[in-house]
């Protein structure tokens, strides 16, 4: 649905979106495992806008690989074509109308249905449940019910009571290439975060924070997309406030920082991409995905949050929610709403004033580093430190080192083990995981990162376990930076892994993988 006051045309689709409001999705979709597709019927509730053309009654809806087998309009035959495809943003369904459009119209794409079901539910809370494969569904319901519920109520005293009356997770098969997606009310959530420790829901809150920034206030535009996922972080980090002290809230943006960093390296601090708000004309967003949206979103928000005050701030939270709730919105629709909420106070007013708008939507590279509280990571990097001078301090690692450490501790202690100057040499990167126990731990946020560490000291134990890891995970964060060390360690390792599992990955993680390896189609 497309609401916002903004001109902008989106550039990244092919439908006439501008002329018709959606009111009612529809889905029905099976599976044929054998055959590898999906087969069903969508149907479309659709209310023309003010600026519909009666006197060209046509709708227009993106589609990508379909086999479109009828088109109906209000359960009559229509005409339709659908036009050949025009790459990244697919093909242009073209649907004709006899008469002028008037409200209530359906459109409805006709397939064939099959039938498929092998998955198992267990309850997590008074309001929602999980669901997965039945050899899974135990280890599930035990990593997330013990947080779930807590989450939806500390979230609800930050924004406003849950819109969508149920939140349940669909633990989805390990190819799945991201942490989670925001599907109401079944939440996908990747297998990687049921690591037997509880220390990956940080997952749930994030997806849950959608329920709000991305389901219930949507971005109007690809290039907008920072108003989805940063808001989306920054949710997310309040809860960790709320619930356990603001420390673990700048424990999560310290690494939400370096993957900021990682971003911009990869593409380069001038690069389009790297701007909050990204030029996407005649590109394909796909290309675009990175931390960019999340953190630097995250860190403006946050920025705005310490110019206003925090009690100011939380007060604009709710009025944002309300405002834009089941409306899609621009950048500009937000900075509009925030000076009108503030308009009565005029030190927030002169405070705002001062923000350069521009540079933060439209500079490429790094935002202003924050000022982080290090109380939880002083540790993380004082153990780092000994590590990078390991022989002139004479120091012996022992397991005590990280004794009580939360995951996400460790995660900031391998980051910056990473980022030494000089690597370890490949017997202090082999005796730091036996030590630590992380080349067998379970849980694939650690496991990765150190065999980041072995792979960038060429420690020739680690390269097989990482092809062997990326067998068994498809999700983004940990496939391509995986990829690109193990490509600069053994090049023909990297490319044989992928090789055989690119059918397993999910097209958008094969394509970026094939695009960071350099591997012809």
């Amino acid at each position: 649905m497309t609401t916002s006051t903004d001109t902008r045309r989106d550039p990244n689709t092919l439908s006439n979106y501008h002329q018709f409001t959606t009111i009612h999705t529809q889905v029905n979709l099976d599976i044929d495992f054998n055959k590898r597709i999906l087969a069903g019927n969508i149907v479309l509730n659709l209310k023309p806008t003010s600026t519909c053309k009666a006197s060209s009654p046509e709708i227009v809806l993106d589609t990508s690989y379909l086999d479109i087998q009828d088109v109906e309009v209000n359960l009559q035959s229509c005409e339709w074509v659908l036009q050949p495809r025009t790459d990244p943003f697919g093909s242009a369904l073209r649907i004709k109308l006899d008469k002028a459009v008037e409200d209530g119209h359906s459109v409805e794409v006709n397939r064939t249905l099959t039938e498929i079901s092998d998955i198992q539910m267990a309850p997590i809370g008074p309001r929602s449940q999980v669901a997965t494969s039945p050899e899974a569904l135990q280890a599930a319901k035990w990593e997330f019910q013990e947080t779930t519920e807590r989450y939806i109520e500390t979230l609800e005293n930050i924004v406003y009571p849950y819109q969508w009356t149920e939140y349940n997770l669909l633990v989805l098969p390990p190819s799945f290439p991201y942490g989670g997606m925001e599907n109401i009310p079944w939440v996908f959530v990747t297998p990687t975060t049921v690591s037997g420790d509880r220390e990956n829901v940080d997952v749930v809150a994030h997806e849950l924070s959608h329920s709000y920034a991305g389901n219930l206030v949507t971005a109007a535009t690809w290039m907008d997309f920072w108003l989805n996922e940063g808001w989306t972080t920054y949710l997310e980090r309040r809860l960790q406030a709320a619930l356990f002290g603001e420390a673990h809230r700048d424990l999560s943006a310290i690494i939400g920082w370096k993957a900021l960093n990682d971003s911009v390296n990869h593409f380069g601090k001038e690069h389009e991409f790297t701007k909050m708000i990204p030029d996407l004309n005649g590109r394909d967003p796909d290309d675009a995905f990175s931390r960019v949206p999340y953190e630097k979103g995250y860190t403006f928000l946050s920025y705005l949050e310490a110019q206003v005050g925090k009690d100011k701030w939380s007060k604009y939270i709710p009025h944002y929610f309300t405002t834009f709730a089941r409306l899609s919105i621009t950048s500009n629709d937000f900075k509009d709403n925030l000076f009108s909420f503030f308009a009565p106070d005029s030190a927030a007013t002169a405070v705002l004033k001062t923000v350069d708008w521009d540079e933060w939507f439209h500079a490429p590279g790094l935002p202003p580093e924050p000022d982080f509280d290090t109380l939880l990571v002083d540790v993380c990097y004082a153990l780092a430190s000994k590590w990078e001078n390991v022989n002139a301090q004479g120091f012996k690692p022992a397991a005590s080192d990280i004794e009580g450490w939360r995951a996400n501790q460790i995660v900031v202690f391998l980051n910056s083990v990473q980022a030494f100057l000089h690597p370890l040499t490949k017997e202090q990167a082999k005796l730091m995981g036996e030590t630590y126990g992380f080349f067998k731990s379970k849980n694939f946020e650690v496991t990765a990162r150190y065999f980041g560490v072995g792979l960038r000291s060429r420690d020739e134990g680690v390269y097989q376990p990482t092809g062997d890891l990326l067998s068994q995970v498809g999700r983004m964060k940990f496939v391509r930076p995986l990829y690109k060390q193990l490509n600069e360690a053994d090049r023909k390792l990297a490319l044989d892994t992928f090789e055989r599992n690119k059918d397993f990955y999910h097209p958008i993680c094969r394509g970026l993988v094939e695009k960071d390896l350099m591997v012809a189609k």
